[in-house]
């Protein structure tokens, strides 16, 4: 398989073209075009058994539903996009992982990509008031889609990081996590403070530039001078 990634940061589209017999898994509604010589089928997705279907339930049902795209022919190609404007990553599951996204983040996986549905532990509750968080692990790559650029930000043991959660995408699995109220935030959904996470020991954590729960309410975090609210082009960049 090869992959390009094209129209980034803001309205990124991932391409990819497959050998006769290679395939890709994907969310729902992530495909934008395809070859003559690519087929497709729908299944009920996830590695986690009944358990793991309610868990998704209760988060999205959406995620209870995958796409597989197979190549018939040699250079078939698909085109896959996020469901909102912004960036797309790739991700080394094999060297990078395992690691936990926040649900709805995934786009795309190979085959041999494992995923399961984890609870979110209550003082870990997003402000988005997601229920569960996504586990990838396995071998092969993930392709991860953000609301504005993606930032990538490294965790050493001598030096934590703290993230407003609104920004968090994907996190290294071996992190430990300490959550807590900031003032200094306002939470858009839930009013009030918002949060920040810390993040302690080795791994990486994946960011998003733009605030999507802004973008939800209908808002940006820097409105004009009359008070006018609304997205722009810029709010993605």
């Amino acid at each position: 398989m090869r992959y390009t990634i094209d129209k980034r940061p803001s309205y990124a589209v991932l391409e990819l073209e497959l050998a006769e017999g290679e395939e890709i898994e994907t969310k729902p509604g992530a495909m934008m075009t395809q070859s003559a010589g690519i087929e497709n089928e729908t299944s009920i997705g996830g590695d986690d058994g009944v358990m793991g279907m309610a868990k998704r339930a209760m988060s999205d049902e959406r995620g209870l539903i995958e796409n597989t795209y197979y190549a018939t022919d040699d250079d078939a190609e698909v085109t896959l996009v996020p469901d909102h404007p912004g960036d797309i990553t790739a991700i080394n599951v094999s060297e990078r992982g395992p690691i936990r996204s926040q649900s709805g983040s995934l786009l795309a996986w190979e085959p041999l990509v494992e995923r399961s549905t984890e609870m979110n532990n209550r003082s870990n509750l997003f402000s988005s008031g997601e229920l569960t968080v996504l586990g990838i692990s396995g071998q092969g790559m993930a392709f991860v889609s953000s609301y504005g650029s993606m930032y990538e930000q490294q965790v050493t043991p001598g030096e934590p990081l703290t993230v407003d959660e609104d920004h968090l995408v994907a996190w290294s699995a071996g992190l430990s996590m300490d959550r807590r109220k900031d003032g200094s935030i306002k939470s858009t959904m839930l009013g009030g403070e918002g949060f920040v996470t810390e993040f302690s020991g080795e791994g990486h954590v994946w960011l998003q530039t733009r605030n999507p729960l802004t973008l939800m309410s209908g808002g940006t975090e820097h409105e004009d001078d009359d008070g006018a609210g609304g997205p722009s082009v810029d709010d993605f960049i």
